[in-house]
């Protein structure tokens, strides 16, 4: 016993295994060229600059960062943008009022604002 419990302290250290981050990071999602398309795709058709914020690309991050509380970087859920954007029954003016949004997308500006909301 004493030989096995010696081997075993004394083993060769090459046998170890690397330590791997089961949570590596994610990568930064671009807000020109992931969240701005999503902007122009849905909501440009109103938020041309006749109607506030102006979401049309060169303009909308200012527009959106100037707003207190629209957008509070790493808190989408405290975010007022992601209120606005979620079709559900607490929302009464949801956006765009026509059709929602997909989740898909949603999440991915959730995940821009928590990673801090950078003009990238």
């Amino acid at each position: 016993m004493l030989i096995g419990l010696g081997l075993t302290l004394n083993s060769c250290y090459y046998n170890k295994f690397p330590i791997v981050d089961p949570n590596p990071p994610a990568v930064d999602i671009s807000f020109a060229t992931e969240i701005q398309p999503i902007f122009n795709n849905n909501c440009v058709a109103c938020h041309n600059g006749s109607l506030d914020p102006d979401l049309r690309t060169g303009n909308s991050y200012n527009a959106l960062t100037s707003i207190p509380g629209s957008i509070i970087p790493g808190d989408a859920s405290g975010s007022e943008l992601i209120e606005m954007l979620e079709h559900n029954p607490a929302n009464p003016n949801p956006m765009p009022p026509s059709s929602p949004i997909s989740t898909t997308k949603i999440t991915l500006i959730k995940n821009w604002i928590n990673q801090g909301a950078k003009n990238n």
